[in-house]
């Protein structure tokens, strides 16, 4: 069973603004339920192993308008009870959100999945994904 823990939405944004993968799988009243999503599994390494496997990956992290874009959005989605999901990158953020996802790089946002800009739950985050850059619509292989 994965390890669920409730926050306040104010919780969540400080997490996703401080670069934590996060994972909201549901709401309980004014509580959001959240997770680490699922990632590499580390199973039986010893600490020595991993840390040899971090040094190798090329590291890097968001820049400081995306971690505040994808608090802002995460804070959104969670006033309006969607779940979610927040990977950051070496400058840059995915956001797995309704059937698509929102992924956030330097100077602008492209959008997979969505069929169009309504499209729940764009609408919602349009305004602040503009804000910060050009927000491209890719349009799904037919």
């Amino acid at each position: 069973m994965p390890h669920v823990e409730k926050v306040s939405l104010s919780e969540l944004t400080a997490r996703v603004r401080n670069g934590e993968n996060v994972e909201v799988v549901g709401y309980e009243g004014d509580a959001v339920l959240i997770e680490k999503p699922k990632g590499v599994v580390k199973g039986d390494f010893t600490q020595e192993d991993l840390s040899e496997l971090k040094k190798r990956r090329p590291r890097g992290k968001p820049t400081k308008d995306q971690l505040e874009l994808a608090a802002e959005v995460a804070r959104r989605l969670g006033e309006a009870k969607r779940l979610f999901k927040v990977i950051f990158g070496p400058k840059e953020v995915t956001i797995r959100t309704g059937n698509g996802f929102m992924h956030i790089v330097e100077g602008g946002v492209k959008l997979a999945g969505y069929r169009s800009l309504e499209e729940d739950p764009i609408p919602l985050v349009i305004d602040v994904l503009k804000k910060y850059g050009e927000v491209k619509l890719l349009k799904p292989l037919r």
